[in-house]
């Protein structure tokens, strides 16, 4: 993540604004055709793994429907590919289509090995296999500034093409033993349909998340400019720094709680886990604020307003963690539907809200836009869970998420009057904070000592 971080401020420097946001555009892309051709499976995976009695089988099962569909999507896309490119990207070249689809495959591949580590818990393994693409796109970049290579989303489009074959071939050396003998399973069409039922449901609410996050981007292409867009994708992989938590969280929580739920859970330990999620995410919060204005010293003059729409970007990936974790008894229950319909809701409010600040205010309507959305998906979560499964305090999250939203929204609106104002403000509130989640902190630190003498 933090590689990731130090690309951003390269691309933005070597790179015209207009290529950075066709970048932002072809990220987009690949995010959207991973969710729909794995049919919810991957999901699936996650949910079956440790109550399953052939894992080798588990995996052909979830990873196979997909990839065969795929396969046949690339084929017919080979054929459309200049309108696409036209499409997506706003001007054709050959190489556009042929490495999109590439990386489309690429990508897919190693989402299902990358799964293998993560429910194993082979961290080590999976760290590194996330470094190397950052690293590669890092590397190849500067090699390209250095020796005078040609600037243009060609060369972004083969860079990311080149870290994507390597993370694959990364996690298939280091999965080798899974999936040769996950290709020698017998598969079961009952058992198929069955993963498919859970899936598919989840498909359709990733799709509608899709929506969420990609509809920003999608209005700034269409009613503002790619300048606009540039700055939304920037500020955006800044905000990423938020995004560590939400990793961790993706990682280590899900496959936690289904083990739990394999040999029984108590409520206690949820609820700690809750409180120390809203702790640790209200802590990054102030750390982004605090130290927002940096971000003037790594950018070009173009993208002076990127400090100033930080914290409204930080919302929704540190609300998604939250989400995880307070709407966790839905995916328990199986009751999936219900998460479709929430993120359905928050994605038609994001485009309203995009359709009438975006025109207006450019990136930062739009990062608003997205952070007051944000907020209604994980108040539906939340509520939906304590509906379905069991009821949990809620006062002291919904506050504090409340007063950080209205903190983001101030920035994001108010520009440089208040850029220098709330960066003070988020020091003052640390002491604050570290009072009112005393317990928190401290369950947290006993944990990491018990953690460390084991």
């Amino acid at each position: 993540m933090l590689l990731g971080m130090v690309v951003v401020p390269v691309i933005a420097w070597a790179f015209r604004p207009e290529d950075v946001g066709r970048l932002a555009l072809f990220q987009l892309a690949l995010s959207l055709t991973l969710l729909f051709f794995t049919l919810g499976l991957d999901q699936a995976y996650i949910r079956e793994f440790h109550e399953s009695n052939d894992k080798y089988r588990l995996l052909k099962a979830t990873f196979l429907p997909g990839f065969s569909l795929l396969l046949i999507a690339v084929f017919f896309a080979a054929w459309f590919s200049v309108p696409l490119s036209i499409w997506i990207f706003g001007e054709y070249d050959p190489l556009y289509g042929w490495l999109s689809l590439f990386c489309i495959l690429s990508t897919y591949v190693s989402r299902y090995l990358s799964l293998i580590l993560r429910m194993e818990e082979r961290g080590l393994a999976f760290s590194l296999s996330q470094i190397i693409p950052k690293a590669l796109q890092l590397v190849l970049l500067l090699g390209t500034i250095l020796l005078g290579g040609p600037k243009t989303f060609s060369t972004l489009l083969v860079v990311w093409g080149i870290a994507n074959f390597a993370v694959v071939l990364a996690y298939a050396w280091n999965t080798r033993q899974q999936w040769l003998l996950a290709s020698g399973a017998a598969l079961k069409v009952a058992e198929i349909r069955l993963l498919l039922k859970f899936g598919v449901p989840l498909m359709f609410s990733g799709l509608a998340y899709w929506g969420l996050t990609a509809t920003s981007s999608l209005v700034l292409r269409s009613r503002s400019s790619f300048d606009e867009l540039a700055i939304f994708s920037v500020v955006n992989s800044f905000a990423s720094a938020a995004s560590v938590f939400q990793v961790v969280f993706s990682i280590i929580w899900a496959p936690t709680v289904y083990r739990w739920v394999a040999n029984g859970i108590e409520e206690a330990r949820l609820d700690a886990i809750r409180r120390q999620g809203l702790a640790v995410a209200c802590a990054i919060f102030i750390l982004i604020g605090s130290f927002s204005w940096f971000v003037d010293y790594l950018l070009p003059e173009h993208y002076l307003n990127v400090k100033n729409l930080l914290l409204c970007a930080a919302i929704p990936p540190l609300l998604y963690v939250l989400a995880d974790v307070t709407s966790i008894g839905v995916n328990i229950t199986r009751r999936t539907g219900l998460t479709m319909g929430v993120t359905l809701a928050a994605f038609l409010l994001n485009m309203l809200l995009n359709l009438w600040l975006v025109p207006k205010h450019g990136a930062a309507g739009a990062v608003m836009a997205n952070a007051i959305a944000y907020l209604i998906y994980f108040i539906g979560r939340t509520e939906a869970a304590a509906y379905v499964w069991c009821q949990f305090p809620r006062k002291k999250i919904y506050m504090f998420v409340g007063i950080g939203l209205i903190m983001a929204l101030i920035a994001a609106s108010g520009g440089h009057k208040f850029s220098a104002h709330y960066s003070l403000t988020m020091l003052i509130l640390v002491p604050v904070l570290a009072w009112s989640f005393r317990v928190e902190w401290t369950e947290i630190l006993a944990a990491a000592k018990l953690t460390k003498a084991s």
